[in-house]
Parts: structure tokens; C-alpha cells; sequence
């Protein structure tokens, strides 16, 4: 009887596992994949997969696609948050392992960059525009020491 009542619990807890495990790629669209490419290169550091390449690798492993798009110009969206109505919404947030020198990197390039925020326990973060628009987020884990 105890072995049966072992297995239906472990099959309730299977059922109840997420079917998603992680985001594999994200796609972002641009006006000119290659100039975002090279934008990102140049000031995020992030590398082709091969030369002329829309998909950049983040340090990883990831695939970050580059999308040239005809209709839509960023990946931004508007949304009540952090309690402001009609807020323009980021769709990403990226981490990174020193926020004070990407910060004033990307300031210094004359990037749109927001002030960096202490979240306490939940870290720094700052948000940013790439080339197109595309607001981000950018998170430091505050466990991680710089």
C-alpha cells in the first residue's frame, strides 16, 4: 500500500512540474539587423555566431536573434508597472556580473541609459535603448560582489 501511495504522489508531483524549462532564444526586432549587430557588439561586447550573423551569443551561451522587421519598430510595449500607469514596458531583462561599469559604458556611448536603482535584496538594475528603441532592463545579482 505504501509503495502505491509513493508512486501516485510522485506522479502528482510530474503533473505539476512546468512543461516550460527556460527561454532558449529571444528575437528582437530592428530596422537593420546588421547596424543593430554591430551596435551590439560594439557596446554590449556581444559576439556573432559567424561573420554578417543576426544572432548574437550573450556570455551564456544564449541566442539573442537580431529581426529585421517592416511593421513593428521595437519590442516595446505600454503597461501599468512599478506603479505608473501607461509606463513604456522593457521585454527583456538581462544580467550581468558588473552593472556600475556597463552603466557608465554605456552612458559614456551616449546610449539612453535610465539612473541605476538599488532593489535591496533584489539587486541593481538600470534600463536602457538599443539602437531601435528596444528598452531593456539590466539586473545585477546582489549576492555577486563587483
Amino acid at each position: 500500500m505504501e509503495n502505491m501511495m509513493g508512486q501516485q504522489e510522485h506522479a502528482q508531483a510530474e503533473h505539476e512540474r512546468p512543461l516550460l524549462k527556460a527561454v532558449h532564444c529571444n528575437y528582437i526586432p530592428v530596422a537593420d539587423s546588421q547596424k543593430a549587430a554591430e551596435w551590439y557588439g560594439k557596446h554590449l561586447g556581444l559576439k556573432r555566431l559567424r561573420p554578417g550573423s543576426n544572432i548574437l551569443i550573450l556570455g551564456n551561451g544564449q541566442w539573442f536573434f537580431l529581426c529585421d522587421s517592416k511593421d513593428r519598430k521595437n519590442a516595446n510595449f505600454y503597461a501599468d508597472f512599478d506603479g505608473k500607469a501607461g509606463y513604456e514596458m522593457f521585454s527583456l531583462t538581462f544580467e550581468t556580473e558588473n552593472i556600475v561599469q556597463l552603466h557608465e559604458a554605456l552612458r559614456q556611448s551616449g546610449t539612453y541609459v535610465e539612473p541605476i536603482q538599488d532593489h535591496g535584496e533584489c539587486g541593481l538594475q538600470f534600463r536602457f535603448k538599443d539602437l531601435d528603441g528596444n528598452k531593456f532592463n539590466v539586473w545585477q545579482n546582489p549576492k555577486r560582489t563587483q
